[in-house]
């Protein structure tokens, strides 16, 4: 049905402003501002699905496996079963170093970043120190780790 209907663009301009509206389906498509390049690739191969099929099923570093420490973050869903965060990057650090510091983990923000895939986790516990909804987070993990 929808291959039968009509597909238009409606440019509407107004002094200022650069509009379109798009009738039809958009699946796709590919959109880009005024000015700017699109450079489009190929779907992912066989090859990119199994790099992120092994990276969703990472080792978890011994001293965390065999910590209750880590068990409470895991029942508590905090933490997914391939050892991933489900909370958000400031939160994830702040956690991260709660753990770092019970376990006497040294160098923390390596170990973290390695097993969760990131890279500025200091950064994202710095942010979590400005944040004031991060206190509320600091006291259930204090909580939860006790």
């Amino acid at each position: 049905m929808e291959e039968n209907r009509q597909k238009n663009v409606v440019n509407n301009f107004e002094a200022g402003s650069n509009c379109q509206v798009f009738n039809g389906n958009i699946t796709g498509c590919t959109f880009a501002m005024p000015g700017s390049s699109v450079t489009q690739q190929a779907a992912a191969s066989e090859a990119m699905a199994e790099t992120v099929e092994r990276v969703e099923t990472v080792e978890i570093p011994e001293v965390l496996a065999s910590s209750k420490l880590w068990e409470k973050v895991v029942d508590a869903g905090l933490v997914d079963d391939n050892g991933q965060p489900t909370v958000s990057r400031p939160e994830a650090a702040l956690m991260a170093d709660m753990i770092a510091e019970r376990l006497g983990i040294a160098h923390k923000w390596k170990l973290f970043e390695t097993l969760w895939h990131r890279n500025n986790m200091r950064g994202d516990y710095n942010t979590a120190l400005n944040q004031r909804k991060s206190i509320a987070f600091q006291e259930k993990i204090k909580k939860l780790l006790s």
